[in-house]
């Protein structure tokens, strides 16, 4: 499968054994189950001592700062689609409708009161000028970052293993539908809130229930944070009584969400009933199965060829995989990853896709803490060599596919400004504006708040 991945890369579209290789998502997707599965059940030969401690501020920060380094072109990118929208909606924020936040239903079939205040308050300083809500979401972002190599430090990772996980949630390729995209905030702060209630579990349960509960009222992933609450206590070995309060809490918080929506909520199908009933089982079995781990080991949009410079850097990428899982001895960290991995993608378990275009990616921004997390315990089993040479690898090959991703984001919200200012110019709606362009958000809702907010 290694091969097959490469030589697509490297040669472009190809036949084998009658079986034509377009895009390689199905060999990316089984390569990528099969390399989890050797590292899921590779075993220690000998005892290995805990490298834990407090990770130092500068590993974190570095983190954050290599977030602001791979991202900052995104600064320049217009709004698209819901943009338009919310930050209408912001601007029309008053004291008087405060309170409504948490007590109305939103009529989109959620209930995310946190991620409509933060707009609210965006709006106060960012006016409408894109450059600062782009900020805004890359500062939160670069804070997760900085979070997630803290949480890989209470796990037992050293400074480096730390390093390795922010840097890689850093420059993720599916995380630019949750930070380019200011509709995808809601994911960025419900993942903002459930690392801050990892991270002060057992050390201050009040503050912890604060931000769970924000968590919650930021996005419905966050949901799953009892169970992931539940398998960081049987990691420490503490009682599951002490993540009780957090059950109460969470149940508590669906039974107010399911009163104001009047049932489940979320997304409807054509029949108008919920998609959280859409299951089906070949679909979720190959979403699952292949094109989860497609999307998180080769997050790249393959709507265009990548450079050859790239398909080198891929190349060298999966034979770093492909030693990481021959040699390593992975902690029993690794599979908490694992299993707090399996816990995540079960709310958006009826959405995933695993699109060639990466649509869909904010839909990842949670289960992808722990993804990072499983690569940098992975690669804590190598001895110190070979554990920089395949951290090197795993962050350029990560760096080079955001770079690839990141200008279709750029090129779409461009062709959002144009046709939003030729409509004004020319006084001719378009009736048929692009729903998305290469797998980004165009004008599928906001064409009329677009227009309005086009230059004169």
């Amino acid at each position: 499968m290694g091969g097959i991945i490469a030589a697509r890369w490297l040669v472009g579209p190809f036949t084998l054994l009658g079986i034509p290789v377009k895009v390689p998502l199905n060999p990316e997707g089984v390569f990528a189950l099969l390399i989890t599965a050797l590292l899921a059940t590779a075993t220690r030969t000998e005892p290995r001592a805990s490298a834990s401690g407090q990770t130092p501020q500068l590993l974190a920060t570095a983190a954050a700062a290599l977030t602001l380094a791979a991202l900052y072109p995104a600064l320049q990118t217009y709004f698209l689609s819901d943009d338009f929208i919310l930050v209408k909606q912001a601007h029309d924020f008053t004291t008087s409708t405060l309170i409504p936040l948490f007590t109305t239903a939103g009529g989109d079939g959620f209930f995310r009161p946190l991620g409509y205040l933060s707009f609210d308050l965006n709006a106060s300083f960012a006016g409408t000028d894109p450059r600062w809500w782009h900020l805004s979401a890359l500062l939160l972002h670069a804070l997760n970052a900085a979070l997630v190599a803290k949480l890989a430090t209470r796990l037992g990772a050293s400074n480096m293993i730390a390093f390795l996980a922010g840097a890689l949630f850093a420059l993720h390729g599916t995380h630019l539908e949750a930070v380019v995209w200011i509709a995808g905030r809601f994911d960025v702060l419900a993942v903002l809130f459930t690392l801050s209630t990892l991270l002060l579990f057992g050390k201050n349960t009040p503050a912890a229930l604060f931000c769970a509960l924000a968590a919650l009222w930021s996005k419905e992933a966050a949901y799953v944070l009892p169970a992931l609450l539940a398998l960081l206590a049987w990691h420490e070995r503490k009682s599951l009584r002490t993540t009780l309060p957090f059950w109460a809490i969470t149940a508590t918080a669906f039974l107010y969400r399911w009163m104001l929506l009047g049932g489940i909520g979320g997304y409807q199908v054509s029949s108008g009933e919920s998609a959280f009933y859409s299951l089906k089982l070949a679909t979720t079995a190959k979403a699952i199965f292949v094109r989860l781990w497609t999307s998180l080991y080769f997050p790249l949009n393959w709507s265009n060829d990548p450079s050859l410079l790239t398909g080198l850097i891929a190349c060298a990428y999966i034979g770093a995989l492909l030693w990481l899982a021959l040699r390593a001895r992975p902690s029993p960290a690794l599979r908490l990853a694992l299993a707090a991995l399996a816990v995540s993608i079960l709310p958006p378990l009826h959405l995933l896709g695993g699109a060639a275009d990466l649509s869909g990616g904010r839909l990842l921004y949670l289960p992808s803490i722990w993804f990072c997390l499983l690569l940098a315990f992975a690669v804590s089993g190598l001895d110190r060599r070979n554990a920089t040479i395949v951290t090197a690898l795993l962050i350029t090959f990560h760096f080079a596919a955001l770079r690839h991703d990141l200008p279709y984001w750029q090129r779409a919200s461009e062709q959002v400004r144009s046709i939003c200012q030729q409509a004004v110019q020319t006084g001719i709606h378009p009736t048929e504006p692009p729903r998305s362009i290469e797998g980004v958000p165009t004008l599928a809702n906001g064409i009329e708040e677009c227009i309005e907010a086009a230059p004169r």
